[in-house]
């Protein structure tokens, strides 16, 4: 068979599958128990953080894990519409988001906030200068994926950052960057959005964990509450399986040099 439908999901490396074996039989311990299991399941928790915070240009204590992408999509959103709610009301993204996005963007719509759909030109490309002209002193939040995942359409993000604190400094930004993780060369550190989300199954890692990169300095609003894992941030025991097998995907994959943002950007744009 030849499989032809990666942006859809991927199939699970080797190591993922051999590392989440080893977590399912050997060490399946819960990482907030204080037990030999337990701190077992701590340090590898630990590790496969630090691996992920790497493939992102991240600092570890800064890569929250979570369900998926769709779940860390949800999160920023909701998260930004709370904490930013009574400064303003305005809210800009495209109109060929993922579901992940355009769901909760609805509900937004629905509880008052005013959202604004950019359209793409007929290559599915939205530029820096569209966002620009729809951002206003109110906008609190811009979500813009960073690969479309039916066009592979590649949006100029770093561009739309500078655009976004230019014209509305006070606005967070977010991107989904489940399609460009691990294909599109960019650190978080130094690419400038507040929110990243994340996922496994897009890069041969499992279904059912992702992350949301959060920058230093936000609270951003927990989505899940309970137990308080996660640093307070997301509830619920944490799927070391899935974690573990997220990290070591990273780990054991060997990346091609990229000559930069732009010039993909651009090879991107012609052949879409």
């Amino acid at each position: 068979m030849i499989y032809l439908d990666n942006s859809a999901t991927t199939q699970p490396s080797k190591v993922c599958v051999d590392t989440m074996t080893e977590l399912l039989t050997c060490a399946w311990g819960n990482p907030s128990s204080v037990h030999a299991l337990g701190i077992d399941a701590e340090k590898r928790l630990k590790a496969a953080r630090a691996q992920v915070a790497q493939a992102l240009g991240a600092e570890p204590e800064r890569v929250f894990f979570t369900s998926g992408g769709t779940e860390a999509d949800n999160w920023a959103i909701s998260g930004a519409a709370e904490r930013l709610g009574k400064r303003g009301r305005h809210i800009v993204t495209t109109a060929v988001e993922h579901h992940a996005v355009l769901h909760p963007m609805q509900r937004l719509e629905a509880r008052g906030f005013e959202v604004t759909y950019l359209q793409p030109d007929e290559t599915g490309f939205v530029s820096a200068e569209k966002l620009a002209e729809a951002l206003r002193p109110d906008t609190i939040l811009v979500s813009i994926m960073m690969v479309n995942n039916e066009t592979g359409a590649v949006m100029p993000i770093p561009e739309m950052i500078r655009a976004t604190r230019r014209k509305s400094p006070l606005a967070l930004f977010h991107t989904d960057a489940v399609q460009g993780f691990f294909k599109l060369p960019f650190k978080a550190k130094t690419l400038g959005a507040d929110m990243i989300s994340v996922s496994g199954h897009k890069i041969h890692a499992s279904k059912g964990v992702g992350a949301l990169y959060i920058r230093s300095g936000l609270p951003l609003p927990p989505l899940i509450l309970g137990g308080g894992q996660e640093s307070n941030y997301r509830s619920g025991t944490e799927n070391l399986p899935g974690i573990c097998g997220f990290g070591a995907t990273y780990a054991a994959r060997r990346f091609p040099t990229f000559r930069g943002w732009f010039s993909l950007e651009s090879r991107t744009r012609r052949t879409s």
